[in-house]
């Protein structure tokens, strides 16, 4: 009995840490959103605020495939304006968000997770989503004007968890 309750604290104690760390990387985009007027540096910021509340131990996101970016809207096209893990043909792919999760997430003007994101009709052309099979996607707007759209995938299908889309959903709202 003794050693499954120190077992059951040890998992408790590592679920507190993890809380603590996401709850960290909140408040460091907090603090960069609040410091800079700086678009780019608040992009680059959201994806790596992402990324730690995601994985909080830095061994983990070391190892873990997931994939990020940033789309922004710039001349009628959604260009990539930051990302992680994309290759640099991935870099220069434009889209029209007239078909698939774009079309969705920006008609709806909600977040949107798919199952499927290796067979979307437009985010299916960048290489470093092939691997993924599930996507979290985030209309990036100011009011009712969309500017572009935060997107995470990843391989495991069950990786966006509630947990992990409310994380999501408060990195992508303040960016």
């Amino acid at each position: 009995m003794r050693e499954n309750r120190d077992i059951w604290l040890d998992t408790e104690e590592k679920k507190r840490h993890m809380q603590n760390e996401r709850l960290h990387a909140i408040y460091e985009l907090t603090s960069t959103l609040a410091a800079t007027l700086s678009y780019k540096r608040v992009l680059e910021s959201a994806l790596d605020m992402g990324t730690t509340a995601l994985n909080p131990d830095p061994e983990d996101a070391i190892n873990d495939p997931l994939v990020g970016a940033v789309m922004l809207f710039k001349g009628g096209k959604l260009r990539i304006g930051s990302a992680r893990r994309f290759t640099n043909a991935d870099m220069r792919v434009t889209f029209d968000g007239n078909e698939g999760v774009l079309k969705r997430v920006f008609d709806e003007g909600e977040p949107i997770v798919t199952k499927d994101i290796g067979y979307d009709p437009e985010l299916g052309r960048v290489i470093a989503l092939r691997n993924c099979t599930t996507a979290y996607c985030f209309p990036l707007r100011s009011g009712f004007n969309v500017y572009g759209a935060l997107l995470f995938a990843h391989p495991d299908p069950n990786y966006f968890s509630p947990d992990r889309c409310a994380l999501l959903d408060i990195i992508g709202r303040q960016s």
